[in-house]
């Protein structure tokens, strides 16, 4: 087991909890306004993909990056996405001047309450623990994947292909490279090479669930 005293010290990341708590609080303020900018900003697909699961993911995961321990990380990308929620419906009604009430940021929240300590982890062991680096960006490429399926087969709106084909071919590329990247030192190539793959399965298939979820959630506001 990887002692995360001394991981901190060699590769070093945020270890302070107010800190760590400053950083998420204003990236997810941060993710919340900007996406709502670039939805109304980005023509056609691409405004939507600013505005997609995936996106908020990648971001706690990118945040998770910078974090120095798991411990950190997990509550870190749960508070960001939470954040994000509700600065996003707050700059729908600062920017359109309308609102949908609360029932949005709360499903949301909920979303980014399971999601975001998943996701911020992952991104730590992505930059700071090269024996599970691989199975990290495998979840990343599942997800780019599962939303790439979901653009192109179930929402059923040509306009969003593009955006979709770009997702499907990133996430190929990304699991491609996992299952290339140093294995850890417990398993062969062939072994860490299978767990990428369902690893990545597992997280296309968890991204097509959510975003039925999410969907029927909103449904039944």
């Amino acid at each position: 087991m990887i002692d995360e005293l001394e991981l901190t010290m060699t590769r070093p990341g945020l270890h302070r909890p107010i800190v760590v708590l400053a950083v998420a609080i204003a990236a997810g303020a941060a993710l919340g306004i900007g996406t709502q900018v670039l939805q109304g900003w980005l023509p056609g697909a691409w405004g939507v993909v600013a505005n997609s699961g995936v996106a908020w993911a990648v971001a706690a995961f990118g945040l998770g990056m910078l974090v120095a321990t798991d411990r950190l990380a997990a509550p870190a990308g749960a508070v960001a996405l939470v954040v994000a929620a509700v600065s996003y419906y707050r700059a729908v009604e600062w920017f359109e001047h309308s609102s949908s009430g609360p029932k949005g940021a709360i499903l949301w929240s909920v979303a980014g309450v399971v999601a975001g300590p998943v996701f911020a982890v992952a991104g730590r062991w992505g930059r700071m623990v090269p024996a599970r680096r691989a199975f990290a960006w495998a979840l990343v490429a599942g997800t780019l994947v599962g939303e790439g399926v979901h653009l192109l087969w179930f929402v059923g709106r040509g306009g969003l292909w593009p955006a979709g084909l770009v997702e499907l071919v990133l996430g190929g590329v990304l699991v491609v490279r996992s299952m290339r990247g140093s294995p850890p030192p417990s398993m062969d190539r062939g072994r860490a090479a299978a767990y990428v793959i369902a690893i990545a399965g597992g997280a296309v298939l968890a991204t097509l669930l959510a975003g039925r979820l999410i969907d029927h959630g909103f449904a039944m506001l």
